[in-house]
């Protein structure tokens, strides 16, 4: 299976219920699982996340960070990606943020900055 995981990591008043990029990937990788959350997502949903991790052959992760806000919630399954070494995902950042990049670089895991939707699904479909 497929894994696209969408987290954005924003204030609540931030948040979007609809983005670009997830319904671009929708529509390119029909058979890929898609997984969204946010940093204020309940634990329950998070641990949802963490499951499908364990039937994924390929993960593509989409962080929507705001510098300042906190992991969250999101963090059980950052940390999940970041530290399983039979996952080897293609991660992709829109943002910055200091302690997600700090975590990724402590476990060697690379990532790309977002350039836009027709960049991104370029790079996805090489990692593919």
């Amino acid at each position: 299976m497929t894994l696209f995981i969408h987290l954005q990591i924003k204030p609540i008043e931030q948040i979007q219920f609809s983005n670009e990029w997830m319904e671009m990937m929708k529509t390119e990788f029909p058979d890929a699982l898609v997984f969204e959350a946010d940093s204020h997502s309940e634990p329950f949903v998070i641990g949802q996340g963490v499951s499908f991790l364990q039937e994924a052959k390929k993960v593509v992760l989409f962080l929507d960070c705001h510098q300042n806000e906190k992991l969250g919630s999101c963090a059980p399954l950052i940390e999940k990606v970041l530290r399983d070494k039979t996952i080897a995902p293609f991660i992709l950042i829109q943002g910055e943020h200091a302690m997600f990049e700090k975590m990724a670089k402590m476990m060697k895991k690379q990532f790309s900055e977002y350039e836009g939707v027709e960049e991104s699904l370029v790079q996805i479909s090489r990692f593919f």
